[in-house]
């Protein structure tokens, strides 16, 4: 497995709670972004903080070992004003 930058990883967390509708378990995501990206659940958690101490995310607990990542309107922001890639001319 290809181990990506913490950038990228984060990136990755924020494009896969989007894909699932802004609202998605912990688990689920940590289980989506272990398919492309070799990442321990400790830095998952780590980017989770710096993800919401920036104010992309935010983390909520539904029991001790469950959680849910919302994104934020900042985030939605970001991810739906980011410009698609141009298409290179022949």
């Amino acid at each position: 497995m290809v181990r990506s930058s913490p950038s990228t990883q984060a990136a990755t967390i924020l494009e896969v709670v989007a894909r699932l509708g802004g609202v998605a378990s912990g688990e689920a995501v940590y289980v989506e972004l272990r398919k492309s990206s070799d990442i321990s659940l400790g830095e998952f958690m780590r980017l989770l903080m710096v993800l919401e101490l920036r104010g992309l995310v935010r983390v909520t607990t539904a029991s001790e070992s469950k959680f849910f990542i919302h994104l934020t309107e900042r985030a939605i922001k970001i991810l739906t004003t980011r410009e698609a890639p141009e298409e290179e001319s022949s």
